[in-house]
């Protein structure tokens, strides 16, 4: 699940802020498909106001791009199946601070071009290939709670708690390219998580002359809904429909992040992270660099 940053509320009126980041996985099949690779790497940039004391409002926009590969399972050292995502996302997001006290929501919506490619290699020799589409809606809310530690206060520790939810459409599509070729059928998918943990954060002095700022995350995932995807399939020299499985979503992740973040102005600042996700089924790791400028 694709989230927009979490952006920590200051003192100036507007901000931007850039973000590039490039992340890959591996998923097991679970008995109902061949297990999955993938490769993800894009883009977000978005701009916020404060419009009141401890609050917040602002848009982020961004393009993906995933690459999607299943192994067979014949014993041979070739893909058998492949997948390449294209999408474009806008959103919303706020956040709101009252003392220790902080809660931040937001909203996306993501258009995606999806292109398939798959070798028959079970009594046929056929190569097919497809062309469908869809789109995601995803909203996200998270309310934590800031305790100081030290004085002055350069660290602190966040308990947090946080939902999501995403709603995905994928449209029709017919394979080409021979007699095994598969039409799918539009089809709906609903999916919830519930995120529980801690961030943490403390200033460093590396002696470099510029403020440094140590971020970390841990936490628990749990996921509802349609977490095993089905297609219903059909074949398109004709025949019934029948329903197909894919690779599982994990129920339940452990969550982890650490980060830098240096001031490189008075008002703007670098930063890169590393987040990854780990369940019984898959796992999956991203790095992200970003900037951004306040003023």
């Amino acid at each position: 699940m694709a989230n927009v940053p979490v952006r920590t509320l200051d003192p100036q009126v507007f901000g931007l802020w850039g973000q590039g980041f490039g992340a890959f996985g591996t998923a097991d099949g679970g008995g109902n498909a061949f297990d999955l690779d993938r490769q993800i790497a894009g883009f977000a940039a978005g701009a916020d106001v404060r419009v009141a004391d401890g609050l917040r409002v602002g848009m982020v926009g961004g393009y993906t791009e995933a690459y999607l590969d299943s192994a067979g399972r014949s014993g041979g050292t070739g893909r058998a199946e492949s997948a390449a995502l294209k999408s474009g996302f806008g959103g919303l997001y706020g956040g709101y601070e009252l003392g220790p006290l902080s809660l931040r929501l937001g909203a996306l919506y993501a258009d995606t071009d999806a292109r398939t490619r798959r070798a028959v290699l079970y009594g046929l020799s056929d190569t097919l290939s497809g062309h469908g589409g869809g789109h995601t809606v995803q909203g996200f809310g998270e309310i934590g709670w800031r305790i100081a530690l030290g004085q002055p206060a350069a660290s602190s520790v966040e308990p947090f708690v946080g939902g999501a939810y995403v709603g995905i459409r994928r449209g029709a599509f017919a394979e080409t390219g021979g007699a095994a070729a598969l039409a799918s059928f539009a089809r709906d998918y609903d999916l919830c998580a519930a995120t529980v943990g801690v961030r943490v954060q403390t200033r460093l002095d590396l002696g470099l002359g510029l403020p440094v700022t140590l971020r970390g995350l841990v936490g628990y995932r749990r996921a509802f809904g349609d977490v095993v995807p089905t297609a219903l399939l059909a074949f398109g020299a004709g025949g019934p429909a029948f329903l197909s499985a894919g690779v599982p979503i994990d129920r339940d992740a452990l969550v982890a992040q650490v980060g830098l973040d240096l001031a490189v102005a008075p008002n703007a600042s670098l930063g890169v992270a590393y987040t990854g996700q780990t369940g019984t089924r898959a796992q999956d790791q991203a790095v992200k660099g970003s900037f951004t400028l306040r003023f």
